[in-house]
């Protein structure tokens, strides 16, 4: 029985049937010394050797996963069947809404003559809707696919 590292994967197995893993592509009893209690993630494979990152680099790799991850989580808001999109793209139209409410009162503000003036022209302006719950969940469903 025997201790092997993957070179490539960096995957460590221990005690194995030694013979089912071949040198070229393990290294057997590997000195793992150098990188007890850090992830695999951060561990040098030169030959069969196995060394550590210095901090440099592994921060370097830290900032790289999480660039990654950032990357992934936005590119959810491109998937037209999730839910995640279907919500931004509503919290996008409610927002336009909003903003277009804003400027409709100050149109109004900024062209009144006086109060009296102010007050007639926002009584054209619409009251913006309120939505319950299952008219936020139909939305949502309607996004879907868009």
């Amino acid at each position: 029985m025997a201790n092997v590292l993957n070179r490539a994967t960096r995957e460590f197995l221990p005690s194995v049937h030694e013979p089912s893993y071949p040198v070229q592509d393990w290294i057997i009893n590997p000195d793992m010394s150098a990188v007890v209690g850090y992830p695999s993630k951060y561990w040098v494979v030169t030959g069969d050797a196995v060394t550590l990152m210095d901090q440099a680099e592994r921060g370097a790799v830290d900032a790289a996963e999480l660039v990654a991850r950032r990357d992934s989580e936005a590119g959810q808001l491109a998937n037209v069947e999730g839910v995640v999109r279907a919500f931004m793209l509503i919290v996008l139209d409610d927002r336009n809404l909003l903003a277009a409410d804003i400027n409709d009162v100050l149109t109004v503000m900024r062209t009144g003559t006086s109060l009296a003036d102010i007050k007639t022209k926002a009584t054209n302006l619409q009251d913006s809707p309120i939505y319950t719950e299952a008219q936020l969940r139909t939305a949502i469903r309607n996004k879907l696919g868009s």
